[in-house]
């Protein structure tokens, strides 16, 4: 086998670790690509997928750690976030790894954060955390077109899309799109019942997040209860104003007062992960670089994420618990 063909490792293939292989197979130079996973169903799933694509690749399905090779150029993590600290260990202890990709949410505890930070530091792991729409176009062309400078206003509205599963993906989209480190986050208007989650054992939310970045730009994050509907972004100046339609009918409102507020519409490109892991491959093997944000940085969001709804989780279900059982 040709030494120079880069090794990569998807751990967990379950929906969204199937859909990183999809991607990876689209990377165009050959890879030797294994896939681990404990459940032998994941694993066919994620092979029935990834046969759905024409690729040169060679790929490994395994259950074992012992089968897996002491060097990995490429790591993704893709399993539920209970159990990545201690993935994290068992692999970083076997094999030396060049960039490390991990799923959110992080960690469900605080104390996680720490010691993974050190272990990562330790072993000298590059490491990032996929929040793919820092990769998407439509965002990397809204963050270049707009013009405010000053303190803003920016919502997120939904149905039931799952706000402790997937806040952190918006608070990171604020983070990225205006450049500054979320300061504060308000829980007081989440819902005051838990949702059964529809991946067994973890739980939902209802309700809408508020607080503030470090320039004091303020943020509202809703997930309303009910029927799930599509997601819009927007974001507000005294001279601008932006409404990103996700879903439905993907697509930019843009009014600004360079051109007296007139509407004007442009497509919004949606890519899914299926799209976007060949890329995140491509940056890291010629560029050294990712468009993702690095562990360090996506870790000041999570924390804070973690502590406010930690604090509202407990007071829902009357417990003084260290873990949130989000994913």
């Amino acid at each position: 086998m040709d030494s120079n063909i880069k090794k990569c490792l998807i751990i967990g293939a379950g929906q969204l670790g199937s859909r990183h292989l999809q991607g990876l197979v689209k990377y165009q130079e050959q890879l030797e690509i294994f896939v681990l996973d404990t459940s032998s169903d994941s694993l066919k799933i994620a092979q029935e997928r990834e046969e759905e694509i024409n690729h040169k690749h060679i790929l490994t399905y395994t259950q074992s750690w012992d089968s897996l090779p002491e060097f990995f150029d490429l790591v993704i993590i893709a399993t539920s976030a209970n159990a990545r600290e201690l993935i994290i260990n068992e692999l970083l202890k076997r094999s030396k790894v060049g960039f490390l990709v991990l799923e959110k949410v992080l960690f469900q505890d605080l104390e996680a954060y720490e010691r993974v930070g050190v272990l990562l530091n330790k072993y000298d792991t590059i490491t990032y955390v996929n929040h793919p729409r820092r990769m998407s176009r439509s965002y990397n062309n809204l963050k270049e077109t707009i013009q405010f400078s000053e303190s803003r206003v920016y919502n997120v509205v939904g149905g039931n899309w799952g706000l402790g599963c997937n806040a952190l993906h918006f608070l990171d989209l604020l983070v990225y799109i205006s450049g500054k480190k979320i300061k504060e986050i308000n829980v007081d208007a989440i819902d005051d019942y838990l949702i059964e989650s529809p991946r067994k054992g973890f739980v939902e939310f209802t309700g809408t997040l508020t607080g503030f970045l470090e320039d004091k730009s303020i943020f509202t994050i809703t997930s309303f209860k009910g029927n799930v509907n599509p997601i819009t972004v927007s974001m507000f100046s005294s001279e601008e104003r932006f409404f990103v339609q996700e879903g439905g009918s993907p697509q930019i409102h843009k009014l600004d007062a360079n051109n007296s507020f007139k509407l004007n519409i442009s497509d919004f490109n949606i890519q899914y992960q299926s799209e976007l892991t060949a890329n995140i491959a491509k940056e890291l093997f010629e560029n050294n670089v990712c468009s993702l944000p690095l562990f360090e940085e996506a870790r000041h969001t999570h924390e804070l994420f973690i502590t406010a709804m930690l604090e509202k989780y407990n007071k829902i279900a009357g417990l003084q618990t260290k873990v949130l059982p989000i994913t």
